[in-house]
């Protein structure tokens, strides 16, 4: 397990996160949005109808058309109060391609953005999804150039690689020199901004794509979401808050998690165990 927390952490940090999702779902109810769960998130509502015992976080998605929408016009119906959505037009710092709903008052610092200068609330991750090409050849030059932007977003921020610069956190992730070269000339050329628009683009490549069978983020080789099930989606229970799925939930699991049990052990239970962790 990689970080340990209490039983009362976990309560209340499950507490804080179902807030979270319901004035989300809230909000895509009245903007009419549709949105799914994924990951982990999918899991937990397949399972327990709830968060995964030991988990720490919400993952959402979004077709593309709609998670463009949903950072247009979301911000005048959040209450702002509480909470704060979190993305490149409203945080210029964040080092994160896909948006958070940031519940305010609150603290989760993860470690490997622990100096940088932007809100760190308990948050619920909103990942875009775009298609993908049906050709494995294909998809993987998608996915290459898309991580390689992505990269070169991430960089603007914190530098995380061995070559071509200081590396910020503990462990470097494994690049070449050549790519990091490469990197640090496009991140000298190019300002933030424009280095997103070339990822949005890298991503979307395949959108026009109407045979695609596919939804998937990109930038993950296996998290693909089959087109139907996404455009067909099925209520799921999670928690208090009952929530949209990708129908046939367990087909996609299964693709996903080739490996997906109920019980895992404890040493295999993944979570984002944060520096610090405060509530309001």
């Amino acid at each position: 397990m990689i970080g340990e927390y209490t039983d009362e952490e976990l309560h209340r940090l499950h507490e804080v996160l179902y807030e979270t999702l319901t004035e989300i779902v809230r909000v895509c109810d009245l903007l009419n949005i549709p949105y799914f769960i994924q990951g982990g998130t999918a899991i937990g509502a397949f399972y327990e109808e709830s968060i995964l015992p030991w988990d720490d976080d919400i993952d959402l998605g979004m077709t593309r058309p709609n998670y463009e929408r949903f950072l247009r016009e979301a911000p005048a119906l959040i209450d702002d109060s509480r909470f704060f959505l979190q993305w490149v037009e409203t945080e210029p710092h964040t080092p994160f391609y896909f948006a958070k709903m940031r519940r305010k008052n609150t603290t989760f610092l993860e470690h490997d953005f622990r100096n940088l200068p932007i809100h760190q609330g308990i948050f619920i991750d909103i990942f875009p999804y775009d298609r993908v090409p049906d050709n494995p050849w294909m998809q993987r030059a998608q996915r290459t150039l898309a991580n390689f932007f992505n990269c070169c977003f991430i960089g603007k921020e914190v530098w995380m690689w061995r070559h071509c610069g200081r590396c910020e956190t503990d462990h470097h992730t494994n690049r070449g020199f050549l790519p990091c070269l490469l990197q640090r000339i496009v991140q000298t050329l190019l300002t933030k901004r424009m280095v997103y628009r070339l990822l949005r683009l890298s991503q979307g490549m395949a959108n026009g794509l109407r045979s695609a069978t596919f939804y998937n983020m990109v930038l993950m080789p296996r998290d693909h979401i089959a087109v139907h099930a996404v455009e067909n989606p099925e209520r799921r229970q999670l928690g208090p808050v009952s929530v949209w799925a990708p129908s046939d939930l367990e087909t996609y699991l299964r693709r996903h998690y080739p490996g997906l049990q109920r019980y895992v052990p404890k040493e295999k239970q993944q979570n984002h165990r944060p520096d610090l962790l405060q509530f309001e």
